[in-house]
């Protein structure tokens, strides 16, 4: 595979998988977004973390919102940013401190199956990630980002409904 080298990026709805590669003594980021694949010439934890700082945030700050929700576990799903209200929600495969680890937009995948090795994991292009994960890993992380999800979709919901501000009416 030939991939375009760049040396940023900003996470979107239109990114759906980041992924550590490995590029002589470097470790790089392979993405798949909607539109392409490309890698960028910095670990997946940087681009994650300008990410959240391009977006008016902090990794830090999407981490502890994430342990109020869920407490003190391991492996939290954390909102990058939000669109129009709707949360950008990335989950781990592994420790986010792990050179292993894989991130995964919630909005992007379409299935997620056991395979021999782990599990393949559909995402919305149709491409087929194999990844050496246990189907009952990924799938505990992929029912936390969507509780995640539902969590800030029903504040958001309440926001509306309490605010006095109704320009439609």
């Amino acid at each position: 595979m030939t991939s375009k080298f760049v040396n940023g990026y900003l996470i979107s709805f239109n990114t759906y998988l980041l992924q550590p590669v490995q590029h002589d003594t470097k470790v790089f980021t392979h993405v798949i977004d909607k539109h392409n694949e490309l890698i960028v010439t910095r670990k997946p934890m940087h681009v994650l973390r300008k990410s959240c700082i391009s977006l008016g945030s902090t990794y830090e700050a999407a981490k502890q919102s994430a342990k109020r929700f869920f407490g003190n576990q391991h492996k939290l799903p954390i909102v990058v940013a939000f669109d129009y209200g709707f949360p950008c929600i990335f989950l781990p495969t592994y420790s986010p401190n792990s050179i292993h680890n894989i991130w995964i937009g919630l909005h992007a995948i379409i299935n997620i199956t056991p395979s021999k090795t782990g599990c393949v994991v559909t995402l919305k292009n149709d491409k087929q990630i194999e990844l050496p994960i246990q189907y009952a890993s990924i799938s505990k992380q992929f029912v936390n980002a969507s509780m995640l999800y539902n969590h800030y979709m029903n504040e958001r919901k309440q926001l509306s409904q309490d605010s006095p501000y109704h320009p439609f009416f």
